[in-house]
């Protein structure tokens, strides 16, 4: 299987700081969000809420 060659670029702002998409705060909240969504909806987009929790929750650092 062939694959395309991979795109190279410049960063433009490489003197600013670059901020994390989610600070690890934000990450937990929207976690604890997911959950709650998962007990309230029963349907299988409580079911998917609930495993993107656990998903999402793995791959945080712990404090």
């Amino acid at each position: 299987m062939e694959t395309a060659e991979p795109i190279n670029g410049e960063y433009t702002g490489i003197d600013e700081a670059r901020l994390p998409l989610l600070t690890a705060t934000e990450a937990r909240q929207a976690i604890a969000y997911l959950k709650r969504l998962g007990t309230l909806d029963t349907t299988h987009i409580g079911y998917a809420a609930n495993q993107l929790a656990g998903d999402l929750a793995g791959r945080i650092p712990s404090e």
